[in-house]
Parts: structure tokens; sequence; C-alpha cells
């Protein structure tokens, strides 16, 4: 039985790495105008897979729908992630201390490859299964307020140096 035609909700929820093109099972020969298929998740039991055959070049084409769902997907993650950090950012920038955010001192570099240092053992930390959600959120809640500050830090050398930080 085939999996069900694809849906764009899916695209996030299968590894990108798994997505590949193979032939499809009446192109035996691997002829490049024969069937190809798109395929996403485990070998044994695909959770996406879709032929491409009625195409002048079927191999190109499945080639070009990896390529493209793997970049749409990027986009997509970079975008929420890249939010996240914005939010971060103006969340610190209306706390008391804000105003010292984008002060670029030593004690700040300090301090952030001090909680660096802590995210790092935490996450190498093996967590029980009951914990691993919650620990997920823990680090990326910590690498995203480490990502706002840095942004911060960012801003505060192009607004001193310009735009090429020189």
């Amino acid at each position: 039985m085939q999996p069900p035609i694809p849906i764009p909700d899916q695209i996030g929820t299968v590894d990108l790495a798994s997505w590949a093109v193979v032939p499809g099972p009446s192109n035996v020969d691997k002829d490049e105008h024969g069937a190809w298929a798109v395929t996403a998740g485990d070998e044994e039991q695909y959770a996406l897979y879709f032929e491409v055959a009625d195409a002048a070049h079927p191999r190109q084409v499945a080639e070009f729908i990896v390529e493209a769902v793997r970049a749409h997907a990027t986009r997509l993650r970079l975008s929420a992630a890249f939010d996240d950090i914005l939010r971060e950012r103006e969340r610190l920038r209306t706390h008391p201390a804000g105003a010292d955010l984008y002060e670029l001192d030593r004690s700040r570099v300090v301090a952030m490859m001090a909680q660096l240092g802590e995210l790092a053992a935490e996450a190498y930390e093996p967590a029980s299964a009951s914990e691993q959600d919650a620990q997920t959120q823990r680090i990326y809640d910590e690498v995203t307020h480490l990502a706002a500050l840095a942004v911060s830090w960012l801003e505060a050398i192009h607004a001193r140096y310009g735009a090429d930080g020189a």
C-alpha cells in the first residue's frame, strides 16, 4: 500500500535529510526517462512517496522537487527561529536593564560565554524520556536568549562603526 498523497504540513515533520529521489518500481533499469519517485522518511515505510512519470525528464523533475522542498523548509525554519529571536530581543529591550543591552563590555561577553557553557552542559546531559521535551524547550529558550543578546551587540557595532563593522 502506498502512503497517502503528501500535504504541505508534512514538509516540516519528515527529516529533510531523508528526502530522496529513487527509481520507481517500474523503472528497474534506472532509465533517466522512466518513472522516478520522491520519497521521505524511513526506507522501510516511507512517510511520503510520489512518482514523477509523465515528464520529459522525470528524474530531473523529482530532483528539483526535493531541492525545492529542502530550500523552502529551511527558509520556514530560519524564519521561525529569527522571529523568536526578534521577540526575545524586544522583550529584553522593554526590561528595566534594556538600555544596557547595547553595551559592549568584557563582563557581558564573559557572562554570555558562561551561559553558553551551562547550555552546552545541559544539552549533553541525557534527560529521561518524560523530561526530553521540557529540556529541549529550555535549551531552545536559552539559545534564543543568547542569540537576541548577540543580535543586540551586532546592532551596537553597526551603530558605532558602520555596516561593515570597521
